[in-house]
């Protein structure tokens, strides 16, 4: 590492630039040890950003009989235990702290906020190395041995004002992409409600004529749970089986294949008005996903459970796909929800869905309606995928910069800074008299 640091940058340990510390638990059946007013960190309150407030607090009493300490505001923690490791903060406030966090009081001639950068920038090291054991963890002495790449002062300084101005800009950038995914479910939905409302066809509109979903079909129905005709689930799909398809496997638009199910094959004997026809409408009837609709469009063999509806429209008069638009629009799912039933968990009955009615352009029209839902639904989608694409980027962007501040690539060295070797001496100076005045106070 040494060879690869920038000139006047010098390689040292984090026990040599800091001096560290960890705190402890009190007597948890002592009552009196616990509400007072010492702020108790534990790794949960960690923040990877600046303490203001902990969760919990002690007494001086329990300060006192415990092997918690009270770190001065600046100080740095950094978790050790479990699925925490590597965690930090900086104390805004004076702190004790749990065993669990590791604090360093860093020696004049460092950073405290570059020492918390370069912890962020180890979180994955740290982690590596506490890999192992039903709880893995890491001790101060791996924390002390860690290597520190350690430049001027000053130089820490800009690094430090550097990562600032960056990190404020990413922040930005993030909260700006965290909007797209309700702006594009906002923009889909309101495809689906001009869809339905005449909106996305007007110029070239018939006669639309107010329907019944009863009106429109062949068959409204649902499927049954395999054990209540002793039917077993099987592990894939062979010549002895079928798909079955639960509430699990019906999204909007969209048939979710990873949560497929099987069932013995003799099912369909049993349930045959709810065997699946390419292009049936299947729709949520019961619990959270109540409304979410798709088309089947799978070459397989398939029945449906209890919570799934079966609509197959006459072909002469109402296109699958429109109304699926329609259920999964907001006068579709309005219409739907307004007749929730709230028994054992939310359901809407085939009464309901039988009733429920909709405006049915000619079918000339829905197929139009439908080309240009697909179309505009395409745009949505490839703009998903570049936000998706993009938030990947953003999302490993905080440890690319962090890497390259501690390569000292992000500021200029300047000759006026100094060399980093002097500052490591006057530290190991500072610590060598700290030790003599402690054996002194022990004496």
């Amino acid at each position: 590492m040494e060879n690869e640091l920038p000139k006047g940058w010098v390689e040292t340990t984090l026990g040599e630039i800091a001096i560290w510390g960890s705190g402890g638990t009190p007597k948890r059946s002592e009552k009196k040890y616990y509400g007072g007013k010492i702020p108790w960190v534990k790794t949960g309150d960690l923040n990877n950003g600046l303490i203001l407030e902990a969760s919990e607090f002690i007494t001086e009493l329990g300060l006192k009989n415990s092997s918690a300490k009270l770190f001065p505001k600046g100080s740095i923690g950094i978790a050790m235990y479990g699925a925490t490791i590597g965690k930090t903060a900086i104390f805004g406030i004076e702190a004790s702290t749990n065993q669990a966090c590791a604090v360093a009081q860093v020696h004049n001639g460092v950073d405290n906020l570059f020492l918390h950068s370069y912890l962020k920038s180890q979180k994955q090291n740290f982690i590596d190395k506490g890999k192992g054991g039903a709880q893995p963890n890491i001790s101060q002495t791996v924390i002390k041995k860690h290597p520190f790449p350690l430049p001027p002062l000053l130089e820490q300084k800009r690094i430090v004002a550097k990562l600032d101005t960056l990190f404020a800009h990413l922040e930005k950038l993030q909260a700006e992409l965290d909007r797209i995914p309700q702006l594009l479910k906002d923009f889909r939905q309101s495809v689906l409600t001009q869809a339905v409302t005449g909106k996305l066809t007007e110029e070239e509109s018939g006669k639309w004529a107010l329907k019944k979903i009863s009106d429109i079909s062949i068959i409204v129905t649902k499927g049954a749970s395999p054990k209540w005709q002793g039917i077993s689930y099987v592990g894939d799909y062979n010549k002895e089986s079928i798909l079955f398809i639960t509430s699990e496997n019906v999204d909007r638009f969209e048939i979710i294949e990873e949560k497929f199910k099987y069932v013995e094959r003799k099912f369909n004997d049993k349930q045959k008005r709810s065997i699946l026809s390419f292009g049936d409408v299947l729709t949520n009837i019961v619990g959270g996903s109540i409304g979410r609709t798709t088309v089947w469009k799978l070459e397989y063999d398939a029945n449906i459970n209890q919570a799934v509806c079966l609509i197959r429209p006459k072909n002469n008069c109402c296109l699958s796909d429109y109304l699926a638009i329609f259920l999964n629009s907001t006068l579709g799912l309005a219409a739907l929800f307004s007749n929730v039933v709230d028994v054992a968990r939310a359901n809407v009955s085939l009464g309901t869905i039988k009733k429920t009615s909709l405006l049915l352009p000619p079918l000339q029209e829905q197929t139009e309606i439908v080309r240009q839902v697909e179309h505009l639904f395409s745009i949505a989608d490839r703009i998903e995928a570049q936000y998706e694409e993009l938030k990947d980027k953003i999302d490993v962007l905080p440890q690319a910069i962090l890497a390259k501040a501690f390569r000292g690539e992000l500021v200029e060295q300047l000759p006026t800074d100094g060399d980093a070797r002097e500052l490591l001496k006057e530290i190991q100076a500072l610590k060598a008299s700290m030790k003599k005045t402690t054996r002194g106070k022990r004496k």
